[in-house]
Order: structure tokens, then C-alpha cells, then sequence
């Protein structure tokens, strides 16, 4: 079985030192994930997902961006520069995708940070629609005002980043052909709803991701999640859904390969 972990930070120095990263790379080859989105959360994080799949041009790919939370600590001529910066960067090679962008209301004050936030968003969404590149969203107790200016932009695809939102908002998302990441949330969660939710999508809908480092899921919770973990949420969701491991490393690995481009 060959797996794909759609959403990964093992670039990032904050949370991997360099040869921690380099054991984890070669651990997840090993387990059969073959192929790994390093996402990016800043200007300068953008940077290192693409030195890091340059680097690892075989496994890896970047999608760059710049997330919501970033949008408190910038100024709005702060934002113009950091997204000129990003539209001259996603002429890399190996950049396949813009994000994570999107809103996030949970731990921002919406009323200090909608503006800005919707300054990143809109203009990392011009990105991706002048390149022809998906999206990886991040979403949070904000989805009103996503899909207000989601709707703006006219044939962007992607996928909504660890998605727990409601029933509604996963019908919304479908009818906009949007993917569904899962990752290790859905082996963890104790809200039945949410259980019901992640057994109903269908096969074609969802890819797999770990968030790496965060977010490790069932059995391995407590320590540092790593790309190779995407098994075991694998493994979760076959069981949940009573289909075979093979037939989700199947489907995932070509959800992903499709939406991403990965060759």
C-alpha cells in the first residue's frame, strides 16, 4: 500500500530540528507514505517548504501560504508585500498548492482581525486562481465569512484542512467539490456526530493528512506525530467505514494525486 500525507509542518525547525526531520522522512518512505504536502504558515515558512521539498524532491511538495493567525501580527502594507512575495515564490517547481489560508475565529478576535484576514485570504486565492493551483483552507468557528468570499473567486479547488464542522457545512463543501482532509482527530474525537460525519463521506471525497506534529492520532497519542502515523488514521477509517485498508490508501493516494498534481 502507498499512502499521501496531504498536510505536514517536518520542514518547519520550530517543530522538527533538521535530522529529527530527515528520521522521519525516511521512517515514512519506509511505512509507505511515499509522498508528502509541506504546508506552510508564513512568508518565510513558505521559503522552507520549498528548500525542504527542493531537498527531498522525490517525496516531497510545498504548498505556501500564509495562515490567518499571521494576520494580527501584520499591518495591511505588511500583508500587500508578504503576498507579492508569495506570488513571485509560487513559481517554484515543486510548489503545488497555495495555503493554509482562511479564517480563524477561534483564537482571533473577529472584529480586530477580519479585515486582515480577509486581506490574506483573497489575496492568496487571486494566487491560486492566476496559477491554477488548489487550496488548502483553514477554517475555523468561521465559516459565514469563508464562504462569503470563497464564493467570490470562481472555479478554486482544494480541500478544508482538518475538517470537524457540522453536516451543513460538509454538504456545502462537497457542492463546491471541495476535499475533506482527515487526520487524527477522527480517531480521538468522543462526539459521536462527528464519528457519523467522518463514516458518511464518500470514498471520492476525503484525502489523508497528519498535521504532523500535532494532532497524533490513536494508538499513538503522546508523543510527537510524524507523516508515517497517516496509517493508522488509515486504518481508523476502515474499520469505522467497513472497508478495507487497501481500498483507502487507494482512494486517498488518487484523491490526493488528483487534486495536488503529484507525479
Amino acid at each position: 500500500m502507498q499512502f499521501i500525507d496531504t498536510h505536514c509542518h517536518l520542514h518547519d525547525p520550530a517543530f522538527f530540528k533538521p535530522e529529527d526531520a530527515e528520521i522521519a522522512l525516511k521512517d515514512s518512505a519506509k511505512a509507505g507514505v511515499t509522498k508528502l504536502l509541506l504546508v506552510a504558515t508564513s512568508l518565510e515558512d513558505s521559503k522552507r517548504a520549498v528548500a525542504f521539498a527542493n531537498a527531498h524532491p522525490e517525496h516531497c511538495f510545498a504548498s505556501i501560504g500564509i495562515h490567518p493567525h499571521e494576520a494580527a501580527k501584520m499591518t495591511e502594507p505588511e500583508i500587500t508585500q508578504a503576498l507579492a512575495e508569495l506570488a513571485a515564490l509560487v513559481k517554484e517547481p515543486k510548489v503545488v498548492a497555495v495555503g493554509e489560508c482562511g479564517f480563524d475565529f477561534f483564537y482571533n478576535n473577529k472584529t480586530e482581525c477580519l479585515a486582515k484576514q480577509t486581506q490574506l485570504l483573497k489575496g492568496q486565492l487571486a494566487i491560486a486562481q492566476a496559477n491554477n493551483l488548489p487550496v488548502s483552507f483553514h477554517v475555523r468557528e468561521a465559516f459565514e465569512e469563508f464562504w462569503n468570499v470563497f464564493e467570490e473567486y470562481k472555479s478554486i479547488r482544494g480541500v478544508l484542512h482538518s475538517f470537524t464542522d457540522t453536516e451543513e457545512h460538509l454538504k456545502q463543501a462537497l457542492g463546491h467539490k471541495l476535499k475533506i482532509g482527515i487526520n487524527g482527530i477522527a480517531t480521538f474525537t468522543t462526539k459521536k456526530w462527528q464519528t457519523d460525519l467522518f463514516k458518511s463521506i464518500g470514498i471520492h471525497d476525503f484525502v489523508l493528512e497528519t498535521d504532523s506534529p500535532f494532532l497524533t492520532p490513536s494508538p499513538k497519542r503522546g508523543t510527537i506525530n510524524t507523516p508515517e502515523n497517516v496509517i493508522y488514521i488509515t486504518e481508523y477509517m476502515a474499520e469505522l467505514r467497513g472497508e478495507t485498508k487497501e481500498l483507502i490508501a487507494k482512494a486517498t493516494t488518487a484523491n490526493a494525486v488528483e487534486l495536488f498534481g503529484l507525479t
